[in-house]
């Protein structure tokens, strides 16, 4: 049965064992409700009740999952270590086999057989002696010095951080294509163009020929002229160079965090005398 509601056991025992167990009891009650994890740190479920053995001593854990509703599986509590400060129960087996081991409804009353069938599941012999006790783990924690008589309670505040880090993405770009254009351009060029003149020369003047008088002949004097022959030539008349440069710019980015702080009320009493005060 679960830490609150404790097996009976022999009539015979003492008023001291039972003040050992209800002290015992009352200790690990704080830790119903503690996230359990495997050996891999994975989420297995919650704490949820606490068996005795047969001696009546707190010596199983009931862990509440969502694989089987309305069981609880079992685990040996002397496997488990409790970390106070987080709230967290981690065991020393795997998620796989957590999820095989026997389950119970919480209030079911366990017997010696049933107690042999869990620790021969997990492999652990089976004593009439007394188990080793819950481990707290708090022997591992290095914790503020208590004064005698008074309780403390500890509650972690986390925050949120911004980190921002850069990547680089495209933002456009820029083609360079190139294109041909036509255009018309107009040069002067002189050409030089032969034409036939006339003259009639005196006989006084005139050279002797040896042709015969009254003969017809007949004389072609060609005529020729300049005309534009024209030629391109291509040559390189400039050159674009394209590179690329990076500017930096500054910008301020926003982000909304969260942060935990703890509100302290005062009831009853101790409003009162805040009151008064």
């Amino acid at each position: 049965m679960n830490l609150n509601e404790t097996r009976g056991t022999a009539t015979d025992r003492t008023e001291a064992t039972r003040s050992q167990e209800t002290s015992g009891r009352g200790e690990l009650n704080r830790y119903i409700g503690y996230s359990v994890v495997d050996k891999e740190d994975s989420k297995i479920g919650t704490l949820e009740c606490l068996w005795s053995d047969h001696t009546g001593q707190p010596a199983f854990l009931g862990v509440k999952t969502g694989w089987f509703m309305g069981k609880t599986h079992v685990v040996p509590a002397s496997a488990a270590e409790v970390n106070e400060r987080s709230g967290v129960i981690r065991l020393p087996y795997t998620k796989d086999m957590i999820k095989d081991a026997p389950a119970y409804d919480a209030d079911m009353m366990l017997d010696e057989a049933t107690e042999r069938e869990i620790y021969g599941y997990y492999h652990e012999g089976y004593r009439t002696e007394e188990r080793p006790r819950f481990d707290t783990g708090l022997e591992r924690e290095v914790s503020a010095p208590k004064l005698e008589g008074t309780e403390e309670t500890r509650i972690p505040l986390s925050e949120e951080e911004v980190k921002i880090g850069k990547r680089s993405v495209e933002a456009g770009g820029v083609r360079l294509r190139k294109i041909v254009r036509t255009e018309t351009v107009n040069q002067p060029v002189e050409l030089e163009r032969e034409e036939i003149v006339i003259e009639r020369v005196p006989a006084s003047e005139a050279r002797a020929t040896t042709g015969e008088a009254f003969a017809e002949q007949d004389v072609f004097i060609p005529l020729r002229r300049e005309e534009p022959v024209v030629q391109k030539e291509s040559h390189v008349r400039e050159e674009v160079l394209a590179r690329k440069k990076t500017d930096v710019e500054q910008q301020q980015i926003s982000e909304s965090v969260r942060k935990e702080d703890v509100q302290v009320e005062k009831e009853g009493e101790a409003g009162q005398s805040r009151n008064r005060e």
